[in-house]
């Protein structure tokens, strides 16, 4: 059983990963984005328009509804998700997707919380303001 990180321990992790903040609170998006690269972009491009990779495009995924970009064959757990993509949604997923929704194909896993929080504020900054 994948080990639990104590809600004190996670916090603190966040509060690491963006103490790099800016003056007006603005996450080194620079730094996020290598983040991704590193951790996302074999499988995912976030270029839109470009052709899609082992994972969909996720550019404009903040926000989106779970399995629903055209073109690409998602898994049955994702396209019966009904959920949407945000914090509460993505932190998990990137954390250890067979946990978070048992069934689906996305093998990637990141425990490092200071990591996923860079990852997602990149995934963010690249969907449409609310």
């Amino acid at each position: 059983m994948p080990q639990r990180i104590a809600p004190a321990r996670y916090l603190a992790a966040i509060v690491a990963a963006l103490a790099g903040l800016g003056p007006a609170g603005a996450v080194d998006l620079e730094a996020a984005h290598q983040q991704f690269v590193t951790s996302c972009g074999v499988c995912h491009t976030t270029v839109q328009g470009e052709p899609q990779r082992q994972g969909p495009s996720l550019h404009g995924v903040f926000g989106r509804q779970a399995g629903r970009l055209a073109g690409f064959a998602y898994s049955n757990v994702l396209k019966a998700g009904g959920w949407r993509w945000d914090e509460a949604t993505l932190d998990p997923w990137i954390a250890d997707a067979h946990e978070a929704h048992p069934g689906t194909t996305m093998v990637y896993r990141q425990a490092d919380p200071a990591k996923r929080a860079l990852i997602i504020e990149y995934l963010k900054s690249l969907s449409p303001a609310e």
